[in-house]
């Protein structure tokens, strides 16, 4: 299935490609996935009042 998740490159230093590989080998998940995970975290300990700071113009497309 193909999908339309918008896209970005991110350049990353050598030691956080390397976690993120080694992440993925050990939950055999992809990279992509690590990075999303981590991400989520990242916006989950921040909670919803900083999710209110968050620009609104931000829109989520799904299939």
């Amino acid at each position: 299935m193909a999908r339309n998740d918008p896209q970005v490159a991110v350049r990353l230093p050598p030691d956080v490609k390397a976690f993120i590989k080694a992440e993925a080998r050990e939950n055999a998940s992809s990279q992509n996935s690590e990075i999303v995970r981590a991400i989520r975290a990242a916006m989950k300990a921040k909670g919803p009042a900083e999710a209110a700071t968050s620009p609104s113009h931000v829109t989520h497309q799904h299939p």
